[in-house]
């Protein structure tokens, strides 16, 4: 309604609306210079639009812009500015507020500028290699966005801008200091520097800016040492950095939340006094290749959620480490602990802890206390050297996910609760005495396990596994009909498994040789008791390599055609494995069987497909959103989903139309 009143200033005449918005508008304007001192505000997308070379009075008559936005919606047309002021501009903006123009030309702003009511500065990948010379009175401007401005040579002078809040120079590759004029900004926020690459330090000034709470150094190679800092900073990240340690005045930062020192590879230790930050609660120390040790005190940081430590010297834990009553997150993957007896004792420690990951450690017998961890959510134990699991595994009742993947001399696995597993190259594994306990949590009913390259599993123990799923997909229907159009659909549970073999089980009764499938459904099939497919793929992927495991998925494409001729397509996926992100890559030696479903492959509102008519079940291989050609789908099988009666409370099931007709047969082979 605002736009059209806008129109209604002036139909035929673009130049004497206060707002100009639509590109071709803009386009016009600019290109035969009709602006007027009517226009106020222009909102420029120039990924819709050709290139303009504009003419040095385009905006002469635009004395009253207060808003002038350049942008690009379209990401594929980043890092190419179409407007261009070859012979520069005689106007200069002496009203703007706000001033948003990606790949900006100007050299600088100070004869094309008045700055005086600005209020907002983005001018992201600019061209830009002074803002300005001098002191500029700049009392309304709360942000600066310079990123990505490769010429950028200095930080102007901002103590005229004593209410800036964001001052944002990431990427600024040309960066070589901070203008100490940043004492000034006493109302300073948020400082991203993020890879300016070429950048050796902060000003001497730096500890007196009181209210900067963030500051984001990721990625500034050359940063060898910091001053100290703000006493009430909260976020601090120095990843990728060349700091060598850091100053015992770190123990004065009582706000800071997170310290981020990933790759920090020069860094040998952390300060003594480092526990002295109470509330601190994510701590990233990831390749930070010469750490060592931990602080002997590390568990007096009372408000510790996160500690990563991953691909550290760190051979030694910490006895204290159990004191970390509010630690949610552990990794020590691919640090070589010696006694891993003593990270999980005593039992009633890391009594909040939901991640562990544990991943490539050297650990050749897991602690009991193990199964003490009550709230565990995601365990990560792959590719270390033991046999065994503790039978007490079964008490981790909370437990959604663990990660076996790559541990060759595990012969079997114990009672297990009704979880998600990957197994991925237990080449040993033999014995799946795997008896879910009976599902009571409120939480999703998520079932996905992976048996890739288990070459050596007993039939028994696997065909009890495949049972739990197709029962789980059971459940499953139930639970997608109560819930048939909840808004976050990433939140709806799912059930698939992925084992050996090259059998499609007879549960599913439309079967085919090749990744294709055509069956005419009989009548009536789509009724109000229709959930959903049930989906089986056997895979030839031999010899190929899975870089990211979470990316592999099997994808079904289904080819409906109504009453009228109209053809309805659904799509879906399965296979897909989203703990898998911290899993390694592995390569697939023979034929694998997938099995699971897809609540995205439900064809709503569509009753006129309510009679015979063929459809086409096409499957085939993603990774990520490519396909893979290099691995083919051998044959394939589906199912029709039904509910025996929605109106039960008791969720009983049938999958079949006829409720007289008794329970479909299970896996005859496998």
């Amino acid at each position: 309604m605002g736009r059209e009143i806008v129109r209604q200033q002036s139909i035929e005449d673009l130049g004497q609306r206060s707002r100009l918005w639509h590109h071709e508008d803009i386009y016009h304007v600019l290109t035969k210079n009709l602006g007027s001192e009517a226009i106020q505000g222009i909102s420029f997308d120039m990924s819709r639009t050709e290139y303009i070379d504009l003419n040095p009075c385009a905006f002469a008559n635009m004395r009253n812009v207060r808003y002038l936005e350049f942008y690009c919606s379209n990401d594929n047309e980043k890092n190419e500015n179409k407007v261009h002021v070859s012979k520069g501009l005689d106007s200069v903006f002496n009203e703007l507020r706000y001033l948003d123009w990606y790949g900006c030309p100007f050299k600088s702003l100070q004869s094309n500028v008045n700055p005086e009511h600005l209020v907002i500065l983005r001018m992201q990948d600019s061209n830009v290699e002074q803002l300005w010379n001098g002191v500029m009175q700049l009392v309304n401007l709360k942000e600066i966005d310079l990123s990505g401005s490769e010429h950028l040579i200095s930080c102007p002078d901002l103590s005229g801008a004593r209410n800036l809040e964001t001052l944002v120079l990431d990427r600024c590759t040309s960066l070589l200091e901070i203008s100490s004029s940043l004492q000034y900004l006493s109302k300073l926020d948020s400082l991203y520097l993020h890879e300016c690459k070429n950048l050796r330090g902060l000003p001497d000034c730096f500890a007196g800016l009181k209210s900067l709470r963030y500051l984001n150094m990721f990625g500034c190679s050359y940063l060898k040492m910091l001053p100290d800092m703000p006493c009430y900073i909260e976020y601090i990240n120095l990843s990728e950095t060349a700091i060598e340690e850091l100053s015992p005045a770190i123990e004065n930062l009582s706000k800071l939340v997170e310290l981020s020192l990933r790759n920090c590879s020069r860094l040998k230790s952390l300060p003594r006094n480092i526990y002295k930050l109470k509330s601190l609660e994510h701590l990233f120390l990831s390749r930070c290749s010469k750490i060592d040790k931990l602080p002997d005190e590390i568990g007096t940081l009372e408000s510790l959620k996160t500690l990563d430590v991953v691909e550290t010297a760190i051979r030694e834990v910490p006895s204290s480490i159990v004191l970390l009553n509010n630690l949610e997150m552990l990794s020590f993957k691919r640090c070589k602990i010696q006694d891993t007896m003593g990270l999980l004792l005593p039992p009633l420690g890391l009594c909040s802890l939901k991640n562990l990951n544990l991943t490539d450690c050297g650990i050749t017998e897991i602690p009991d206390s193990l199964g003490h961890l009550s709230q565990l959510r995601r365990l990560y134990l792959g590719s270390n050297n033991f046999e065994i699991i503790p039978a007490n595994i079964i008490n981790l009742f909370n437990l959604e996910f663990l990660d076996i993947s790559h541990c060759q001399r595990l012969r079997f696995l114990p009672r297990l609760p009704s979880i998600s597993i990957n197994a991925v190259n237990c080449i040993l594994l033999e014995v799946l005495p795997f008896l879910s306990v009976p599902y009571t949590s409120t939480r999703d009913i998520s079932f996905s396990v992976s048996f890739v390259n288990c070459f050596k599993l007993y039939e028994n123990g696997l065909k009890d596994i495949v049972e739990n799923v197709l029962q789980k997909l059971e459940s499953l229907a139930t639970l997608w009909t109560k819930q048939p159009y909840l808004k976050d659909v990433k939140n709806l549970p799912w059930a698939s498994i992925c084992y050996p073999g090259s059998e499609i089980p007879e549960w599913f009764n439309f079967q085919s040789t090749g990744s294709l499938i055509i069956e005419e459904l009989p009548s009536c099939w789509n009724n109000n008791r229709f959930v959903g497919f049930a989906l089986c793929a056997v895979t030839q992927t031999q010899h190929h390599r899975i870089e990211n495991p979470w990316d592999l998925s099997i994808c079904c494409e289904c080819n409906f055609k109504s009453k009228d001729g109209r053809r309805h397509i659904v799509r879906g996926q399965f296979g897909y494995q989203p703990y898998y992100y911290h899993v390694l890559p592995y390569s697939v030696e023979s034929d694998h069987v997938y099995i699971g479903s897809n609540h995205l492959m439900y064809p709503r509102d569509t009753g006129d497909l309510c009679y015979n008519n063929p459809v086409t079940f096409q499957f085939y291989l993603k990774a990520g959103l490519r396909r893979i050609e290099c691995c083919y789908v051998k044959s394939c099988g589906v199912r029709l989903m039904y509910a025996q009666d929605l109106g039960k409370s008791n969720g009983s099931f049938s999958f079949d139309e006829r409720e007289d007709e008794p329970q479909p047969k299970r896996l005859k082979s496998i």
